[in-house]
Parts: structure tokens; sequence; C-alpha cells
């Protein structure tokens, strides 16, 4: 993302290398103007640019945060990867959307598992728990859209959901883009190597067991669907994609 603006930092701190070193032992004390004053710019300007360096190499991150733009600094992380669910009224549907960020260069496997209140939205007739299963490019920041339906009773009301999530990345997480650091949630057992990962939201039983899960708050939208087909899609949009191999 600053590849020029660092590349022209690089151009910078050598021009004052080569000023600096010019001052303190090459020109003449007797014949050069204002030599101490070369001296103290070229040394301040070595300085900052050198320090400025190492911010953008080291420190700054290498992608916007993009998950805190469009959630607030309030999400979750679960080994490198950012999440946090919402519900959102779109044109008369509520929408579980569950937004994310991968946090590192390298792909990532991830799994969210959702356990509402026995009476609360629905997926499908009978599907009380929420299990996404999705993958993400490095750096990808993206949102799983999941169609609910609120019952009338639940409208406008704010319910508590048990949160847990778990996160593999097959190839190592590789270098860290972004350092913000989300809130924890609960874990839970994943057998990655056991079967062929399949993204989707899934129907699964509610004997799942969450360790130490987090307490998501979800706030209800009003005129929306009260009823499910049985038919309602997931789908994953890819909002901003982060880097490429």
């Amino acid at each position: 993302m600053h590849e020029k603006r660092n590349f022209v930092i690089v151009l910078l701190l050598v021009v004052a290398l080569a000023w600096a070193i010019l001052a303190w032992f090459v020109l003449n004390p007797e014949t050069t103007v204002l030599l101490w004053l070369q001296r103290v710019v070229a040394f301040a300007a070595l300085v900052a640019l050198a320090g400025w360096l190492f911010y953008a190499l080291k420190v700054e991150d290498k992608l916007p945060d993009h998950l805190c733009e469009t959630v607030g600094e309030m999400y979750y992380d679960v080994g490198g990867l950012s999440f946090m669910a919402t519900v959102r009224n779109r044109e008369g549907r509520a929408y579980l959307c569950v937004f994310y960020q991968n946090q590192y260069e390298n792909p990532v496997q991830a799994v969210v598992h959702l356990r509402p209140p026995d009476d609360s939205f629905i997926i499908r007739p009978g599907m009380r728990d929420v299990h996404i299963a999705f993958q993400a490019g490095g750096g990808d920041f993206g949102v799983i859209n999941q169609p609910i339906a609120v019952p009338e009773h639940l409208q406008g009301e704010v319910i508590e959901v048990m949160l847990g999530a778990a996160s593999f990345y097959p190839r190592s997480q590789g270098a860290r883009l972004r350092r913000h650091a989300g809130m924890r949630c609960g874990a839970m057992l994943v057998d990655w190597g056991g079967s062929a990962f399949k993204s989707g939201v899934h129907e699964v039983s509610g004997e799942i067991e969450l360790q130490q899960p987090a307490r998501l708050h979800l706030s209800m939208p009003k005129d929306v669907e009260p009823f499910a087909t049985g038919n309602e899609t997931w789908r994953q949009e890819l909002i901003v994609a982060g880097v490429r191999s």
C-alpha cells in the first residue's frame, strides 16, 4: 500500500546521509557558509527519515483496518482472523452479516459458530445454531450474508448469542498486515485435517462444545420478514481484496 512513499523515504534518506557525510567529513569549515547549521540540519534529517522508515517498515499497518471503519473498534479475533456479526435490514429482509478481515498475508480457513437462545431468529425451520465456515485470502476484507427471519415479537429487541470460532492457516500466517488485536472470543474444536474443508452456513447439532464462549448482543431490526421459507441462501462477498500470491 505504501511502496511508493517508502521508496521516496529511502531516496531522501540516501540524500540526507550523503549530505551529512559531506557536511561532517568533507567540506572545509573555513570556506563553507553556515557549515555548522548544515551539519545540524543534515543530522536531524537523517535521524528523522531513519525513524520514519523504521516506523513504516516495522510498526505501521500495511493495509487499512476496513473492519474498524465498518463496525467500529470493538470486534473479535481468532488466531489472526478478525470478525464481527451484526444484523441488518435490507429492503424488508433481515440479514445476519459476519464481517471478517484477515490480519495476515496468507489465506485462512475459519469457522464462526453462533448459538442464539431457543426463541430467536430463524434461518431454516428447526435450525438453531449458526455454523459458518469460509475461507479468506491474505489481507482480505469481506462479509458473509445470511438471510434470516425475525419473529414479530422479537423485532426491535436485543438477544444474547453465545459465540465461538476457530481458524487455520494451511501455509502458516506469513507477515502481519494489520496490528489491531480484536477481543477474545470463545473457542471450539475443529478437525481441520479430518475431511475436505467445506464453505457454507451449515446445519449442525447444538451439542457442539463452545469453550468459554463470548456473549454477543444482537439488535433485531423492525419491519422485516418474520417467516423463513427454508430456501434462503448465504453469500460471501469480498469487499476489499488484500494481497495476492
